[in-house]
């Protein structure tokens, strides 16, 4: 399955290994604090189609990242 609006997302941070989940929702709807983060906001476009085991390469205001997919959920 790919990454789509309700998905919940497990990812890996190939720079610092950190794991993290996130809810992907609506813009509306997100909170950095519940782990759900807006569709529209860089790391939730990146992640947006998805599949597990795809890296997403994520453009943020610091430079580059990468994150690993590791598991999606509805």
């Amino acid at each position: 399955s790919r990454a789509l609006v309700l998905s919940k997302v497990k990812i890996k941070n190939k720079g610092n290994g950190s794991v993290m989940t996130y809810l992907l929702v609506a813009e509306n709807e997100a909170d950095l604090k519940l782990g759900k983060i807006s569709v529209t906001s860089p790391i939730g476009k990146g992640l947006l189609g998805k599949k597990v085991g795809e890296v997403a390469q994520i453009v943020v205001p610091s430079g580059k990242m990468e994150f690993e997919i590791l598991e999606i959920s509805r």
